[in-house]
């Protein structure tokens, strides 16, 4: 096994080497063809704002989707059509009920066409049946529209609009299906005037629709045969890659706020596809494409002990997904300095759980564990603690330096966390820094001593034995060629917040917040 500590982001050197090989691997550099946020949240009054760039001269179709963070149910999802060089923002908030719904003044076209300024709320369709009365000892009701107040967000490229007198922009047209170049109709409508206002936002929702007399738009008609997608306008070639986005969670009450940038996978979709810029482009409502779509790569690229190694997964593209993100250990500070009323959160996202606990079977499908039984699935970690001082107590006040070799000192306490949702926050404080409720677990108990480091060890070894039972005896996942990472799928990072209660001249009192990525630990063969 060889083992070394990497940021999440894996080495931008890999962009050069595997442009052209559909080995998908995570961008350092932010860019990619799927986006991932690790976290959104509309409750205890936070807003999350978020922001999706397409750095490209192309135009894109872009799936947009909000994730509940109890079991990875989708919430709600639309269509964007961003024209080059478009920027698209959204903003999440509370419902009066308190779910969530994202609102947009943003002029990108998008099918369904938001409303400017008019919220739409998340929808509990998926976990509607997450509700059990018998036996009555486990009786719960886990079906309440509060569940989608938090949870994780999803962007992927469904597809290319390109137009252009060369044959390297050659698109389909929408009559026939054959190739063409010159004006492209679609990609005209999207595109931003000098007063950044697309030129016909209706054209796209058209082309989704069925008009009053029963005819089907075009990329209606195209999804209802064999096609399955929206072919016409869009480009031959895959010509994916190019997006970028970021999110700010903001408490405008407690005056705090903190950032996260989304996590981009590059080179996703699978370099031999004969179905080019329209591979992905599902219709609105479809909740395609997912991870498990056939046109995505099934072979990886993972950095850990200073280089590269491929993973194979034929007709598994959720397993490459998962292995980008295997991690055996995640590492990183906390802050509970009553003096400055500090409190941190670690976010805890297992961005593919749901494909491997929503199974039939004894058990969820390696790396993972335990089912989901419509309220929990709960995987086990090793979460050791370690404060400033490398776990010795200081020296009581007035105490002379001790000669050497000191008394030994206790080792760093460790203790299983159990890790029961998609989204799990892991709050060190009395308090969460993010002011979640449902999805915390609390560690403040365990603490010794207010500030420190930290770290959760997914390595069944690493469990107590009263857990070992409840992990798997490996806990890695193998490629086609016997080749294995060992732990769990995992991503995030942490929150920390801090008051100055030192009024200030205007009266006032200095609250802050800062957000920083996890380290990982990746373990591989």
């Amino acid at each position: 096994m060889k083992k070394k500590i990497l940021p999440l982001a894996v080495g931008a050197a890999a962009a050069v080497s595997m442009s052209a090989s559909a080995q998908m691997y995570i961008e350092n550099s932010g860019m990619g063809e799927i986006l991932l946020f690790p976290f959104y949240s509309a409750e205890n009054g936070n807003a999350t704002n978020i922001s999706i760039v397409n750095t490209t001269a192309h135009g894109k179709a872009v799936k947009v989707r909000f994730i509940e963070g109890e079991n990875s149910q989708e919430v709600l999802d639309f269509n964007v059509y961003m024209s080059p060089k478009d920027h698209f923002s959204m903003a999440v908030s509370a419902t009066a009920d308190g779910g969530g719904q994202v609102v947009t003044n943003d002029n990108t076209c998008t099918v369904p066409q938001f409303s400017p300024g008019v919220p739409e709320p998340f929808r509990g369709t998926l976990f509607a049946g997450d509700k059990k009365t018998t036996p009555a000892a486990a009786a719960f009701d886990n079906t309440s529209i509060t569940r989608s107040a938090v949870g994780y967000v999803e962007v992927i490229e469904m597809g290319q609009l390109v137009g252009g007198a060369t044959s390297a922009l050659q698109w389909h047209k929408a009559t026939d299906g054959s190739a063409t170049t010159g004006a492209n109709a679609m990609l005209a409508a999207i595109t931003h005037d000098a007063a950044g206002v697309p030129a016909d936002c209706t054209l796209p929702v058209k082309a989704w629709s069925t008009a009053a007399g029963g005819t089907d738009g075009k990329w209606k008609e195209e999804a209802k045969s064999a096609l399955g997608k929206g072919r016409a306008y869009m480009s031959k070639d895959w010509l994916g890659g190019g997006l970028y986005g970021y999110a700010g969670v903001v408490n405008a009450a407690d005056a705090t706020a903190f950032g996260e940038d989304a996590i981009a996978i590059e080179s996703a979709v699978k370099a031999t596809t004969t179905q080019g810029g329209w591979s992905l482009h599902y219709e609105p409502g479809d909740t395609n494409p997912d991870f498990e779509d056939s046109n995505l790569a099934t072979t990886s690229r993972v950095e850990y002990n200073g280089s590269f190694t491929t993973y194979s997964f034929p007709a598994a593209p959720v397993s490459a997904v998962s292995s980008l993100f295997q991690t055996d250990e995640i590492v990183n500070d906390y802050v509970t300095d009553s003096t400055i009323a500090a409190l941190t959160d670690w976010v805890v996202t297992f961005p593919t759980k749901t494909f491997y606990v929503n199974v039939t079977g004894a058990r969820a499908d390696a790396p993972f564990f335990d089912l989901w039984d419509g309220k929990n699935a709960c995987e086990y970690g090793a979460i050791s603690i370690t404060d400033r001082e490398e776990s010795n107590p200081a020296p009581p006040p007035g105490a002379a330096p001790d000669f050497s070799p000191a008394p030994e000192t206790d080792d760093p306490k460790v203790d299983d966390l159990p890790l029961c949702k998609e989204v799990t926050v892991v709050q060190f404080g009395e308090e969460s820094a993010v002011k979640t409720n449902d999805l915390a677990v609390g560690v403040n108990a365990r603490l010794d001593n207010a500030d420190g480091w930290a770290s959760i060890s997914f390595d069944p070894a690493d469990l107590q034995t009263a857990t070992k039972a409840l992990a798997d005896s490996t806990r890695l996942i193998t490629d086609a060629g016997g080749q294995t990472l060992r732990g769990l799928p995992a991503t995030g990072f942490a929150v920390q917040t801090y008051t100055n209660n030192s009024v200030n001249g205007s009266g006032n009192v200095a609250n802050y917040a800062m957000s920083n990525e996890h380290k990982m630990v990746v373990v591989g063969s």
